[in-house]
């Protein structure tokens, strides 16, 4: 078999005994793509969109597309969500549709949320597609059969969300159940891991232009090593973000997985672009030439009410 083919059946190893979702840098931008009691939490509608290129120039590399969108409703008591989640790894393509509902309790001293979210998860490996290398046909291999195969799961999650307007912390499991991912029948192997998600950040209002933004994200699966987004941002005259990230994990022994920068810029009341650049620092770097993020981030508001964008609360 071809170096692709190997480079697939590698990923796939990794995908079914480590962190099986997708990654993503910008998550202080988009938090309901971890927790569905974020939806609404802005008071107005919002959608985003979101591209990533993980280890790019890396044969059969994770690429991700995102279409998510927001809207508080009853006077900002539920906020309703979905998202829409492109994921293509190898061979293995994985679209992904998200409901999300969350009840908010406001109160004087900051609000609470409870989420709920209910998923269908389609997976599709076809062995015909014509980015297979190999020394010899496929069809001569007993061992692969060159069809495409599919299967849809469903899934149910949650999460709790509370913030102030200086700070906000948060959990969830956005997907309970362990579907049995496996294409035979007859087996059952691999299945979707629950994943436990820790989030936090606060503001600290340095002078009237510049407010330090510390932030952190935790990731757990389980019976695979926990990861860890550690952010430092800065933001300019609510305007300019810039920001690091460490995240953990990596190969075995290693310094971690990447130091990840951050850029955005809200260019008018209403839109928010954002890039992110991951410098790997695991083995894997010298095959590949970084992790690329870029998502705009729009907020669907009347002029009337374009006071609340342009001072908003912090989280």
């Amino acid at each position: 078999m071809g170096k692709k083919l190997i480079y697939i059946l590698l990923f796939f190893s990794v995908t079914v005994t480590a962190q099986q979702e997708q990654l993503y840098t910008q998550f202080m931008f988009n938090k309901q793509l971890f927790n569905p009691a974020y939806v609404g939490n802005e008071d107005v509608a919002s959608g985003t969109i979101l591209l990533r290129d993980q280890w790019n120039g890396f044969t059969g590399a994770p690429k991700t597309q995102l279409l998510s969108f927001a809207t508080p409703l009853n006077d900002n008591k539920i906020g309703v969500g979905i998202n829409l989640i492109n994921h293509k790894i190898g061979l293995n393509k994985r679209l992904t549709i998200e409901g999300m509902y969350a009840y908010r309790i406001n109160t004087d001293y900051g609000n609470f949320s409870l989420g709920l979210q209910g998923s269908i998860r389609k997976y599709d490996l076809d062995f015909r597609d014509a980015s297979i290398v190999t020394t010899q046909s496929i069809d001569l291999d007993p061992t692969i059969n060159p069809v495409r195969l599919t299967k849809n799961i469903f899934n149910f999650g949650l999460g709790l969300y509370y913030n102030t307007n200086l700070y906000y912390i948060g959990a969830s499991i956005p997907r309970l159940a362990q579907a049995n991912l496996d294409f035979d029948a007859n087996g059952e192997i691999t299945e979707e891991s629950r994943h436990i998600y820790l989030m936090g950040g606060g503001a600290f209002v340095i002078n009237p232009t510049i407010t330090f933004r510390p932030q952190l994200l935790f990731k757990y699966a389980v019976n695979a090593p926990y990861d860890l987004d550690i952010n430092a941002g800065l933001t300019f005259k609510e305007k300019y973000t810039t920001a690091i990230t460490y995240r953990t994990g990596g190969n075995r022994g290693g310094i971690g997985e990447s130091i990840d920068l951050i850029f955005s810029i809200q260019t008018s009341p209403q839109l928010m672009f954002g890039f992110a650049y991951d410098i790997t620092m695991s083995d894997i770097r010298s095959y590949q030439n970084g992790s690329i993020e870029v998502m705009a981030h729009y907020m669907f508001v009347k002029r009337a009410n374009q006071e609340e964008i342009i001072n908003p609360r912090y989280f």
